[in-house]
């Protein structure tokens, strides 16, 4: 009996991509690093006041920011969000970064709300669909992975995502739903059997063109709901 080397080809296919940006990972001073946050905090002001977001949310949307500008990258994980978010909190209660006079919250303020964490502010379980499998293939013990789709406010169309030990990934996006749900069991499919480099590669080329729109990432409430449910969406391989 062939021996399937366990998590290696779903891996490859869902996340070899997004190496060159997450790579760009750097290690700062805290003056450097307060030097991005300064920058970010200009960029975020409008989104803070036109979103009306809290203290702590606020923050968080100011950390993420100064992290992309950063890395480069401007996916979300739920280690990414804590990761940035304590950053920054440090940098401010340690005197290295201080908000403008524009800036609409407290130190105090932003850590009273942070104690309680974000949350999102709608419930997005209509337009987050689980993975749906109609055939009867047996999860083999390989792991788990999370993945489903999701409807995108802007566009409309139906978002393969899939987070597999990496940031979010967005991967194809649909008019259809149905169609969406058969094209992320193709890829659940694979993952089980097993498949090499060249098969992935060229799974990834089909899905993607029969998708009717490039995917997009998904606003941050949405993100926030995605990580405060994300056992729903767990796929066993």
């Amino acid at each position: 009996m062939k021996r399937r080397k366990k998590g290696r080809h779903f891996k490859t296919w869902a996340s070899r991509r997004q190496e060159t940006l997450r790579q760009r990972t750097l290690e700062l001073e805290p003056e450097d690093l307060a030097k991005y946050v300064q920058q970010a905090e200009k960029e975020v002001l409008p989104i803070i006041k036109d979103m009306q977001l809290g203290p702590g949310a606020a923050q968080l949307v100011l950390a993420l920011h100064a992290q992309m500008l950063v890395t480069g990258d401007p996916r979300v994980t739920p280690e990414s969000m804590m990761t940035a978010g304590n950053s920054v909190l440090a940098l401010w209660q340690a005197g290295y970064y201080t908000p403008g006079p524009e800036y609409p919250f407290t130190l105090e303020e932003t850590l009273q709300d942070a104690q309680v964490g974000p949350q999102a502010k709608a419930d997005y379980a209509e337009v987050f669909q689980p993975f749906g499998s109609t055939n009867r293939d047996v999860p083999l013990g390989l792991g788990i992975v999370h993945g489903g789709i999701v409807r995108h406010p802007e566009t409309q169309l139906w978002q393969i995502w899939m987070i597999v030990d990496g940031p979010c990934a967005f991967i194809a996006a649909y008019h259809d739903p149905v169609k969406a749900q058969r094209n992320l069991e193709t890829i659940i499919t694979m993952s089980r059997k097993g498949g090499n480099e060249a098969e992935s590669t060229a799974l990834y080329k089909r899905v993607r063109s029969e998708a009717d729109g490039e995917p997009k990432q998904l606003p941050y409430d949405m993100m926030l709901y995605l990580v405060e449910h994300l056992d729903r969406y767990s796929i066993k391989l």
